[in-house]
């Protein structure tokens, strides 16, 4: 994890308003199926179904940036929003405009900003695909020992990993912010961990050939609106980070200057969308038990939605 923080990128999807991406899901599932069978034809035989599982989660890569994300950044065939960087210093929400930017300063901007997909609809920033695969593998793993050891809530043991990312190496001390979206991709990445082996019809099925996938993933299956930021936000902190960028000030000052276009027929239709569709996960219900009783950030002051009803 500590060697994935040079890594950590984050998304500003208030720059992304406006912008019509092609929906990449048809794409991202062709290559992750290619990943999957890859993975899935390497497995030993007499492996468990929860061991290869583990496999197909890892075989993506576990830590920040992985393979899979890389390849998204390098290829054509994915539709992506990058602000140029002029542009994102004089407009994003991290970015304070009266500053005179230093070289270091820029520099660690544009390390900084991710870009953002279209999958099926939502809108989220690559490093959400990371998560999907990489922590989701870390919350099967905890899942997995917890629930062999028997005295703790498995479930609550995977989220607890997430939780801990957040709140350190992965999120305040990274980039200054703590991402519920970030918190929901790993969750749906559990999820996907568990569909292999349980349920009336899982992914993964054995053989006297081996393990075999039984039917093609698909991406849309576990992409949710709670990924989206500017929807489900997250809470910033003013504290120092590895960005530079204290947050917290900066993001509260810029958000109302995005009010205009939420009140645009782009976002309304895109938040009528979200909303059509949008459900809340046993993660989703957790974390806002936890935010409830203060033991998480309550991001509340950065919603969109309120600041600009104001």
């Amino acid at each position: 994890m500590i060697s994935s923080m040079g890594f950590c990128g984050e998304v500003d999807h208030y720059l992304s308003w406006g912008q019509t991406l092609e929906d990449a899901a048809p794409i991202l599932n062709l290559k992750i199926n290619e990943i999957i069978n890859s993975t899935v034809q390497s497995l030993p035989k007499d492996c468990s179904c929860e061991e290869a599982a583990s496999k197909v989660l890892s075989g993506f890569g576990v830590s920040l940036n992985s393979n899979f994300e890389k390849w998204i950044k390098g290829t054509d065939r994915v539709d992506k929003f990058m602000p140029n960087i002029d542009l994102a210093l004089r407009e994003s929400i991290f970015s304070d405009h009266n500053s005179k930017w230093s070289q270091i300063e820029r520099a660690f901007f544009t390390i900084q900003l991710d870009e953002i997909i279209n999958v099926g609809g939502v809108y989220l920033g690559l490093d959400k695909l990371t998560h999907f695969t990489g922590s989701g593998f870390l919350y099967y793993q905890a899942y997995r020992i917890s629930k062999k050891a028997g005295n703790v809530d498995p479930i609550e043991m995977a989220i607890k990993v997430g939780i801990i990312g957040e709140k350190t190496v992965i999120g305040r001390m990274a980039t200054g912010v703590f991402s519920f979206g970030d918190l929901e991709a790993n969750f749906q990445g559990f999820i996907f961990g568990l569909d292999m082996c349980a349920g009336v019809d899982p992914f993964l099925r054995h053989s006297e050939d081996g393990w075999k996938f039984s039917r093609p993933f698909d991406i849309k299956a576990y992409v949710n609106p709670h990924w989206d930021e500017s929807y489900n936000p997250s809470f910033y902190y003013d504290g120092l980070n590895m960005m530079l960028m204290p947050k917290s000030t900066t993001v509260l000052k810029n958000l109302p200057d995005f009010c205009d276009v939420y009140y645009s027929s782009f976002v309304k239709n895109l938040f009528r969308y979200y909303d059509s569709f949008e459900y809340r996960s046993d993660s989703v219900i957790r974390l806002d038990s936890l935010i409830s009783i203060g033991n998480l950030p309550n991001p509340s002051p950065y919603n969109i939605r309120t600041i600009c009803r104001d």
